[in-house]
């Protein structure tokens, strides 16, 4: 049942503009003079929708009212400047500017000469007010009125604020009607009998559009920390795929809560001049950093349930290798969203990443260390030639692998001491894997004393063959244990004991190997003193 209440409380709360909500007549945009009746005519139009959302207000009239101004600002306006996020409401607003202009100039001289072919520039007579042609994008050859003359018309609008219209019109002043403007949720409040104060103008807009704007994003922040405090309180402790999990609600409330937000100030609020720029953009940002910490928390959570789970196939699926590709997916999840939330308002990261000439260079130069870093703890996990805990030995040096992270790999020498080790470096390197074997030898040379009689070295040699025969951990198979005179020195004469000590754990071999070699002692003590070795142990 809570889904369904969910899912109808947005649907009163964010309306969408209709793909097709009627089927009009093409704008004319042919030439200049095309597009100025083409605007004269919108204006009759949206007056028309204004007055009937003025008389009943709903969300369906306003809905056609904001469908007619978007079409207007988009087909009309060069907005190609704008932030997208801003471009309805710049395209609403010069709207209502332009059309209290024009409502105050004469109508064009149907004498007046048509456009030069090749021109790509044309101002209203007697005025600053330029069009342009575009010249790329679906509204390539379309004539315009410029960026530029936006940018002037509430210059425009102050130089003719003292001119009577020169034909009837229904709105003689559409900055005032765009500034009072309210959606239908606030449209049958008595906001005209708010206080004087409340009805001051701040930065465009009356101050109580200001306050309500401040207060409603107030409340979604405070109840999204709400939640993350509740989140943080009931997974603390808990496994990491259930913070994961709590970390990716407090993302999702989040981001319902702004966009809640952001769709009652668009649709309800109606935020004008240049205040609505910075509330329009911040909401809008702040939603994607909330889209992005899902993202971000949405791979860790994937990774970490795999790893945590009771089937999970840990001789398939490395769980640090998981981990790394959950650290490396989430960055770039979260960062391309930010990417593309910074591209909405109109800032173009996708460009600043890429930059120009040496400055981009300047930055695959300063990321191919990492790049290649990257790539080989990669390789690392592929290959699988060791794992986090696995002894190994590289170069002059050994230790255990404590961590394989994106960039470089840390190892615990036997000091105690902790070494960072590149990744790349690491996957050039011959590694032997201390860890993976699963035996050790035992070689080691016996000297006896030169004059000690043969007989009595044979008999040692077999002596210390029992007796390494008869420890637990060695090998008993063809040619194994083996002990034999090795060389005949000055001195003494060598003899020479090999054995396969069948434990993977170091600290046996060790103990094992002290066991054979005071053994080994004492059998050629007890031959030297009476010629006859003495019984193992």
């Amino acid at each position: 049942m809570l889904h369904r209440w969910v899912f109808l409380l947005l649907a009163w709360l964010l309306p969408s503009l209709p793909a097709g909500a009627a089927l009009l007549a093409e704008l004319d945009t042919s030439s200049p003079q095309a597009t100025v009746a083409a605007f004269r005519g919108e204006v009759k139009r949206v007056e028309a929708l204004f007055l009937a959302y003025r008389a009943a207000p709903s969300r369906a009239s306003e809905v056609a009212l904001t469908t007619a101004l978007s079409r207007a600002g988009r087909e009309l306006f060069d907005l190609r400047d704008a932030p997208p996020v801003t471009r309805l409401k710049h395209g609403a607003m010069s709207f209502g500017l332009l059309a209290d202009i024009l409502n105050r100039l004469p109508e064009l001289d149907p004498a007046t000469p048509p456009v030069d072919p090749q021109s790509t520039r044309w101002a209203i007579p007697g005025t600053e007010i330029r069009l342009v042609r575009l010249t790329e994008g679906s509204n390539a050859r379309s004539w315009v009125f410029s960026g530029e003359t936006m940018g002037r018309l509430p210059e425009f609008r102050a130089a003719v604020a003292n001119l009577p219209p020169l034909r009837p019109v229904a709105i003689d002043d559409w900055a005032e009607a765009q500034r009072s403007f309210a959606g239908p949720l606030l449209a049958g409040l008595p906001i005209a009998s708010l206080p004087g104060p409340l009805h001051w103008d701040l930065l465009g807009s009356p101050a109580w559009k200001v306050l309500l704007t401040f207060l409603v994003l107030l409340t979604a922040v405070l109840l999204g920390l709400l939640w993350l405090r509740v989140v943080l309180r009931v997974t603390k402790g808990t496994v990491a795929w259930r913070r994961h999990l709590g970390m990716l609600t407090v993302a999702f409330v989040f981001v319902v809560l702004l966009e809640l937000a952001y769709r009652f100030i668009t649709w309800n609020i109606v935020l004008v001049g240049g205040l609505s720029d910075t509330g329009l953009l911040v909401t809008n940002f702040a939603i994607y950093l909330a889209a992005a910490l899902a993202a971000w928390s949405a791979c860790w959570l994937v990774a970490e349930a795999i790893i945590a789970a009771p089937s999970f196939p840990a001789r398939v699926y490395d769980a640090n290798l998981l981990r790394l590709l959950a650290r490396v997916c989430s960055l770039l999840a979260a960062a391309t969203i930010i990417v593309l939330g910074a591209n909405e308002a109109g800032v173009p990261a996708l460009g600043l990443l890429a930059g120009v000439s040496i400055g981009g260079l300047a930055l695959a130069l300063a990321a191919q260390a990492t790049v290649e870093n990257l790539l080989g703890g990669i390789s690392i996990f592929a290959d699988r030639p060791f794992r986090v805990g696995d002894t190994i030995a590289f170069g002059t040096a050994r230790g255990v692998v404590v961590s394989i992270g994106p960039r470089s790999s840390q190892i615990r020498a036997p000091d105690g001491s902790l070494t960072s080790i590149p990744n790349a470096d690491l996957a050039k390197v011959h590694v032997t894997n201390l860890s993976a074997r699963d035996r050790w030898i035992f070689q080691h040379a016996l000297p006896v004393p030169r004059e000690m009689p043969a007989t009595r070295i044979a008999a040692l040699v077999e002596e210390i063959r029992r007796r390494v025969a008869a420890e637990p951990l060695v090998e008993q198979g063809p040619g194994w244990p083996r002990v034999h005179v090795a060389e005949i020195g000055k001195a003494n004469i060598a003899i020479q004991i090999s054995a396969q000590i069948l434990t993977a754990d170091e600290a046996r071999f060790l103990a094992t190997q002290q066991a054979l070699i005071l053994d080994a002692l004492r059998a050629v003590e007890d031959a030297q003193r009476d010629g006859t070795p003495a019984p193992a142990g």
